[in-house]
């Protein structure tokens, strides 16, 4: 069982600064029977605010409210651009952008257990996040997505960093997003590709686990795969719908230079 003296080590830095990157690998978009692989190295900046955060979780989130049962805050999330010479089915058509989304997230802590050397958390989550695409060079309005989820995490109660999360995440998009990815206007008619107007609803659900193991304090690797299933969507009709099933995952790792003194407690 846990102790106070246990509990009481559990802390992080409020911040952190370093490098970051890995490489990834999934479909070019919800349906798609192509993938996109990229690689990336960034600069990193983590901080562990009680109200603002970055650089943990889903990798942004301003609280607004919080007591041991409900959350409301503000969350972030990305998906990788793609090129059109990546994907045969929409050869000619328009590059799919950088998508970036940011909206509000309601969470319900449903559960929490505590073992011998782990704590575990039951979550219900849902997302309501505007789309917003980007070739950093110009911003559209891409619409919204809602999306329930379940989580669940189990977390050391001796190394602040390792731990494992499996989630499962239901999505319904708007019809501009769904005209996005699933559209095809006429001047991109082909003699296999028909024309096709998108409409909104249900685009697929996404059954993940990833897992976080520090090899040292300010070292540490990440991984994650994820079961893609489109069965049902909304615009199965669409010729540039192929593929029922999908998979994703990446590997990466977070290397910190500097960490603050000043320590707050885990979450």
């Amino acid at each position: 069982a846990s102790t106070p003296a246990m509990a009481a080590e559990l802390t992080e830095p409020l911040w952190e600064a370093g490098i970051g990157g890995g490489g990834f690998s999934g479909p070019t978009y919800p349906g798609a029977d192509d993938a996109t692989t990229q690689a990336l190295f960034v600069p990193v900046i983590i901080y562990r605010g009680e109200v603002f955060s970055i650089g943990e979780e889903s990798g942004a989130r301003a609280l607004a409210f919080a007591n041991e049962k409900f959350e409301f805050d503000i969350s972030l999330g990305a998906s990788l651009a793609a090129d059109t010479s990546e994907d045969a089915d929409r050869q000619g058509m328009p590059d799919l952008d950088f998508l970036f989304e940011i909206g509000p997230q309601v969470i319900y802590h449903a559960a929490k257990l505590e073992h011998q050397n782990w704590v575990s958390h039951f979550d219900m989550k849902l997302r309501a996040r505007a789309v917003i695409g980007t070739d950093f060079g110009s911003f559209t309005d891409q619409g919204y997505i809602i999306e329930p989820a379940l989580v669940y995490e189990l977390k050391s109660k001796q190394n602040s960093q390792l731990e494992l999360q499996l989630d499962l995440e239901m999505i319904t998009g708007s019809e501009r997003l769904n005209e996005y990815f699933y559209n095809v206007d006429p001047a991109y008619v082909t003699d296999t590709r028909a024309a096709y107007q998108a409409k909104a609803g249900y685009i697929g659900t996404e059954l993940g686990v990833s897992l976080s193991y520090p090899v040292r304090d300010n070292f540490r690797i990440f991984a994650g795969f994820d079961a893609e299933f489109y069965s049902g969507n909304a615009n199965e009709d669409s010729p540039l719908f192929i593929e029922d099933t999908a998979f994703s995952g990446g590997i990466g790792l977070v290397y910190t230079f500097y960490q603050s003194t000043q320590r707050v407690p885990r979450r």
